[in-house]
């Protein structure tokens, strides 16, 4: 947790030292401020594209899908935005090309959060093609007409300020948002709390943001630098909500999964024998840390190899199987239950003493007798060994752990030895 926090304030600092740098330049070179703003924002909606659709494989999300694509395309008006400022002297024939390239960007982008929200509950994932396609023309068409037809309507007007449609434009934007928020709240479910937490506070700096943008008169005003800051921020948590879920969720999985290959059996999912030597180890430094004790049951399924003989190996992996589920059920929580190898099993049971040891073993040991395996009459019994650690002392004449958890292991498979030895299906070990 002190890290996460770390990290989080970190990238609060990061965020604030931009803003700030922003802010200072717009005081000197409002131009400047405008470009550096509009090209943050456009590096972001394009990292957004590039790790959408390199990682759409292990996106299943296709609000995450439409949202990554979409933003291609918006960072694309948005870069013809930047460039067709007033100042930039790259489009002469006309000032304002900006203003209208704003709503028709911001119409896409608030309409874009509605279709995502409705297709989140379409059962199957959606064709990225089409979608890429779909947003290709309608770019091509929002290109033309305002540079090409010059239908698209008049936004801004030198000495009157906005016109009355980018006013309205404005609201409409805004009440597509709060569609957009509604729809975020009715499919809260479906997203994890940080997933969610950052795709609503996107939404509201939107929202903000078109509500800055509908009240400025100027172009370089205050309203229109808050404007662009709430952009920025909006753009910045749709990228986090990606990354959370296009390239961390994915890793954690394969983490996760790779962990449990190295840790578990192949056959019993229960904790394998490396795994268990490991946590020996982790119990014994506890123990000389703690002074409390700890014991271990090893048990062997006795005569095993005539269950496989009789059965067949597929017969014998279910009575495996089974054996291992029994010695869960019976055990706490707390304990850890591994396949120590071929038939024999262990239990670690940290803070336990060699009687309540002895009363576990026996009522997973009768437990397993009275077991009808397979539902085809076979019964079989188990033989156990169990030991206690509680003399911390004697890890001084060790130089390594790993060593005293071996010679550890050896006392309860001595004992397990001694319970095959005197008839098995019992337990030795109890002083």
């Amino acid at each position: 947790m002190r890290i996460w926090n770390k990290r989080n304030v970190i990238n609060s600092l990061i965020t604030v030292i931009i803003l700030v740098a922003l802010y200072i330049i717009s005081l000197n070179n409002y131009l400047l401020f405008h470009t550096s703003a509009e090209i943050f924002s456009i590096c972001i909606a394009v990292t957004i594209f590039l790790i959408v659709i390199n990682s759409q494989e292990f996106i299943d999300n296709n609000f995450l899908i439409i949202i990554g694509i979409a933003y291609l395309f918006i960072g694309f008006l948005d870069l013809l935005h930047a460039l067709s400022y007033v100042g930039m002297n790259i489009f002469t024939d006309y000032d304002y090309y900006a203003n209208q390239l704003w709503i028709a960007t911001r119409f896409m982008e608030s309409i874009t959060l509605v279709i995502a929200f409705i297709f989140m509950n379409y059962k199957r994932k959606l064709n990225t093609n089409l979608i890429f396609i779909t947003y290709f023309i309608a770019t091509i068409a929002i290109v033309l007409s305002i540079f090409y037809w010059k239908i698209f309507p008049i936004c801004f007007i030198v000495g009157e300020g906005q016109t009355k449609f980018k006013i309205i434009s404005e609201y409409i934007i805004s009440f597509i948002l709060l569609i957009s928020l509604t729809l975020s709240y009715i499919n809260r479910k479906r997203f994890d709390k940080t997933l969610y937490k950052y795709v609503v506070f996107s939404i509201i700096f939107t929202i903000f943001s078109e509500l800055a943008f509908t009240f400025y008169i100027s172009n370089y005003g205050l309203l229109n630098i808050l404007g662009h800051f709430f952009k920025i921020l909006s753009f910045y948590l749709i990228y986090k909500a990606i990354i959370e879920k296009a390239i961390k969720e994915p890793q954690k999985a394969i983490f996760t999964e790779l962990q449990n290959q190295v840790n578990t059996d192949g056959l019993t999912s229960l904790f394998n024998h490396r795994y268990l030597y490991d946590q020996l180890e982790a119990e014994i430094t506890y123990t000389f840390q703690t002074k409390k004790t700890f014991s271990i049951i090893i048990f062997d399924i006795d005569h095993f190899k005539k269950v496989n003989d009789r059965y067949g190996h597929v017969i014998g992996d279910k009575v495996l199987l089974s054996v291992g589920t029994i010695i869960t059920k019976l055990t706490r929580s707390i304990d850890t239950v591994g396949r120590y190898g071929g038939e024999e099993f262990m239990v670690i049971l940290p803070n336990t003493g060699i009687e309540n040891c002895y009363h576990i073993a026996e009522k997973i040991r009768i437990e397993i007798e009275k077991t009808d395996f397979c539902q085809k009459g076979i019964n079989i019994t188990v033989s156990a060994g169990i030991a206690q650690f509680d003399n911390p002392s004697i890890g001084e004449k060790y130089e390594r752990i790993s060593i005293l958890a071996n010679d550890f292991v050896n006392i309860a498979d001595v004992n397990l030895y001694n319970a095959k030895s005197n008839g098995r299906n019992m337990t030795i070990g109890l002083k």
